[in-house]
C-alpha cells in the first residue's frame, strides 16, 4: 500500500492540474480541464471515452493554442499550461498509436 500511495503521491505531484476550471474559457476551445490532466485520465479512468473522434478533435485544438496566457495567469497552482498542453497532447497522440487496430 505504500508503494502506491508513494507512485500516486510522485504521479500527481507538480504539474498536476486539479480541474479546478478557473482557467476556463480558452479562447481556442481547448477543454482546459480535461486536457491538462490528460495522461491520467487515460490510465485511470474508462478510456473509451477519451478514444472518441470528438476527443481527437478537442485534444488536437490544442496545436492552435495562442498562448494568451489566460489560462496561466487564472491557475490558482500557477501552472504554465501552454507546456503543459504538449505534453499531455504528446502523451496522448503517443497512447493512440499504442492501441491495437481492428
Amino acid at each position: 500500500m505504500r508503494r502506491v500511495i508513494a507512485r500516486d503521491r510522485a504521479e500527481l505531484a507538480g504539474d498536476f492540474c486539479r480541474g479546478c476550471g478557473y482557467c476556463l474559457p480558452c479562447p481556442a476551445g481547448i477543454p482546459i480541464s480535461q486536457a491538462a490532466r490528460m495522461s491520467l485520465l487515460l490510465r485511470r479512468t474508462l478510456v473509451s471515452r477519451f478514444l472518441t473522434d470528438e476527443w481527437k478533435r478537442d485534444m488536437a485544438k490544442i496545436r492552435e493554442c495562442q498562448k494568451c496566457g489566460h489560462c496561466r495567469e487564472q491557475c490558482p497552482d500557477e501552472l504554465d499550461t501552454p507546456s503543459l498542453f504538449k505534453m499531455m497532447l504528446a502523451d496522448y497522440e503517443e497512447f493512440l498509436e499504442k492501441l491495437p487496430q481492428d
